[in-house]
């Protein structure tokens, strides 16, 4: 090959055997399409084993040999040897007469997997009159992970090939393709490699796609429409299409005595990205008449690799050709069914102190929990199980890694199911909020309070509602945020749900600080922190609000204090050991910023750090970020800016850990009123244009307008 990259340790592994060892015996294992051809080329023309070996190096394909004897007459053609009755013989005869020769036998599959066993012992038996001669270097390529018996392997311990880095596949797509690199198919040419598992075949066939002017993003919906169908060029053979090349091995599979069993193995490893797990493994032996067998042959045929965790894992290409072509068994079906809808329920439900230990035990199968829910919903019809199932993995989702796929997937399917529809399209506005999507939200919020309306609960129109206050704030919408506040509040007391009306307060309060009215929301703030201190000996249903249901991206410790909005289905609540402490912290934190405005500053520090003293008690993140970043601006206002340095820098970290776009506009504007005390001018502008873009980018265009009124301040200055 012209162009072959991310093999150097394996070549050259390869060539210091062949030049330092006379009569090495080598074998290049792996799946189909994994580079094992292009490897053997590599080396039979590398100068160094020209240098050592001379002319006497041999490559013979045994691809379309039939059996030993059609494999013989190859091998003898290939030495231009006359024909014999006993062509085997005659070429180890010829062998036997050069001082140094190297062999390499590709393509042995099909010999040493066939159906016929005698033929697979004649095949082992050749391999062993060949491997017998002194001088001879005897290199083999098949499909497998183990090479073939009776043989001591020269390098036993590396004959099995992986997939190649993201780095080299990147490198052979663009070198082939001969087109420059283009910053903005980057990305995309990625995450289409990623998704093939960057294994050689697809990344060559699909760089001659991508020559035929189909650029990577194009290539890339196509991956999400058909998979590894469209990855092929003009041809049917092996080297031709990914799809002809993972069916022979499948073929090989199917040939042997447990073959049917490794088959409907490897459908359920289809169906999981992260590969089957011990536990699970299992969990499902009863399923099987000897699981570990057909275990045994799938690794056999490097259908699957072992992973770090002793999972089964099989390359992406490979599983999703499998899940469209070869389905699970019904039984095998059902029995993945329930094992996965019971780690689902295992987890944790609320954020509470049981969240760490809860979360460990979907934590593992989260990748596999998704894939799975989502070919469950493709084609079972809407039940409470399966609703219970995504709720819970979403559930966990929305703490750790944020996601709307399985619910916007699942919404798609509830057009005749209001009753599940409303709580899909609430949880998917939530997720929403939390990722500062808040014009995305109230859409959804509008849709959800309006079934709810249809199905007569009212308590859920009002949690509607209180979020729709924290969109509209955002999106500096301050009237109709405050009418949609005073509503959900109003509900919320007529079902003698206290801590929701008191976050209600709290929520107005936000909202005046929007408004600049410093002292009304002062009253709210005191107000909800009275009620939250007034409520915390019941250990009521505090929930944080939105803006604090924050994705927690340290450690589980940290995790485990944060909280999300209150979902209280049916009326019931869901109740935590820490809300109402959280409740009155974060009204301290915000009548601490108060007093900054109205230059109290003794009262300011009071408020902000005992407010953080709870947040860092509770380890809520944002809660300690946000007082960071108050204590920076009056740090600033106190010309003490070594301090406003120290405070600001934990604030951008624990900002950027958890991923809040608002709270690091903040902090760039108060770094901005830093860097224009301390007379760099230029950094303060960049800091409030940073501020700017992230404000205009989530809405919030009173406080762009801010920023950009200190722009131009700046620059004026």
């Amino acid at each position: 090959p012209m162009f072959f990259y991310g093999r150097d340790g394996s070549v050259n592994i390869i060539v210091e055997l062949i030049c330092t060892s006379t009569g090495a015996r080598i074998a290049i294992m792996g799946s189909g399409g994994i580079g094992k051809t292009s490897l053997s080329l590599i080396v039979i023309y590398d100068e160094r084993v020209v240098g050592v070996v001379g002319d006497s190096r041999y490559f013979v394909s045994v691809e379309g040999a039939s059996d030993v004897g059609a494999a013989a007459q190859l091998l003898a053609g290939q030495l231009g040897l006359p024909e014999s009755s006993d062509p085997l013989s005659a070429a180890i005869s010829y062998l036997e007469t050069i001082p140094r020769a190297l062999l390499i036998v590709d393509n042995l599959e099909t010999l040493l997997f066939s159906k016929n066993a005698a033929a697979q012992k004649e095949t082992e038996r050749m391999l062993q009159r060949l491997a017998g001669i002194p001088t001879l270097t005897l290199v083999i390529t098949s499909r497998g992970a183990v090479p073939p018996r009776g043989i001591r392997w020269s390098n036993a311990p590396s004959a099995g090939l992986e997939t190649i880095s993201l780095a080299a596949a990147r490198e052979t797509f663009e070198q082939i393709s001969g087109q420059p690199e283009l910053a903005s198919e980057r990305n995309a040419l990625d995450t289409l490699l990623a998704n093939v598992d960057c294994m050689p075949l697809a990344v060559t066939l699909l760089v001659q796609l991508a020559q035929l002017k189909n650029p990577p993003s194009q290539l890339l919906q196509r991956w999400h429409r058909t998979k590894t169908g469209f990855i092929r060029s003009d041809g049917d053979d092996r080297e031709s299409s990914v799809d002809v090349s993972i069916q022979i091995s499948l073929d090989l599979l199917e040939g042997t005595r447990n073959g049917t069993e490794g088959q409907q193995l490897l459908s359920i490893c289809a169906h999981l990205p992260d590969g089957l797990r011990p536990a699970v493994f299992d969990k499902l032996d009863g399923h099987f008449d000897d699981i570990h067998k057909a275990r045994d042959l799938l690794f056999k045929f490097a259908l699957v690799s072992i992973g770090p965790e002793d999972e089964l894992k099989m390359l992406s290409p490979v599983r999703h050709f499998v899940s469209k072509h070869h389905p699970m068994a019904m039984n095998h079906a059902a029995a993945l069914r329930k094992i996965y809808f019971d780690i689902a329920a295992s987890g944790p439900r609320d954020m509470d102190e049981n969240f760490s230990r809860l979360a460990q035990n979907v934590a593992p199968e989260y990748g596999n929990l998704t894939s799975f829910l989502l070919h469950l919903i493709s084609i079972e019809e809407p039940s409470q199980e399966l609703f219970d199932a995504i709720d819970a993995v979403s559930e966990y989702a929305y703490w750790t890694v944020p996601s709307t796929t399985l619910h916007e997937a699942f919404r798609q399917r509830l057009d005749a199911h209001p009753v599940w529809l409303a709580p899909c399209l609430q949880d998917i506005a939530r997720t929403q909020i939390s990722q500062d999507e808040y014009a995305l939200a109230v859409v959804n919020l509008h849709a959800a309070r309006k079934l709810y309306a249809t199905l007569g609960d009212k308590f859920q129109e009002a949690v509607c509602g209180r979020w729709l206050g924290q969109c509209l704030r955002m999106q500096d919408s301050l009237e109709a945020a405050e009418r949609e506040v005073l509503a959900a509040k109003d509900t919320f007391i007529e079902f003698g749900h206290e801590i929701s009306a008191a976050q209600c307060a709290q929520d107005l309060g936000l909202i005046c600080i929007s408004s600049n009215d410093r002292a009304q929301a002062k009253i709210h703030f005191t107000s909800a922190r009275d009620d939250f201190k007034r409520c915390g000996h019941r250990l009521g249903a505090a929930q944080c609000s939105q803006k604090n249901a924050r994705r927690p991206c340290a450690s589980a410790k940290l995790a485990s204090a944060l909280l999300r909005p209150e979902r209280a289905r049916g009326f019931t609540p869901s109740y935590t050991r820490c809300g109402h402490r959280l409740g009155a912290a974060q009204c301290s934190q915000h009548l601490g910023a108060i007093q900054i405005a109205l230059g109290n500053f003794s009262e300011a520090d009071a408020e902000l750090r005992s407010a953080l003293a709870e947040f860092e008690a509770l380890a809520v993140l944002y809660g300690m970020a946000h007082c960071a970043v108050n204590l920076g601006d009056l740090r600033v206002r106190q010309n003490d800016y070594d301090s406003a340095e120290k405070h600001l820098a934990t604030a951008r970290e624990l900002l950027t850990r958890i991923g809040d776009r608002d709270g690091l506009a903040l902090y760039h504007g108060n770094l901005g009123k830093l860097r224009h005390a301390q007379g760099r001018l230029q950094d303060a502008t960049e800091n409030f244009s940073i501020a700017e873009e992230i404000y205009t980018a989530i809405g919030n265009q009173r406080a762009a307008t801010f920023c950009r009124e200190w722009i131009a301040m700046l620059r004026d200055s």
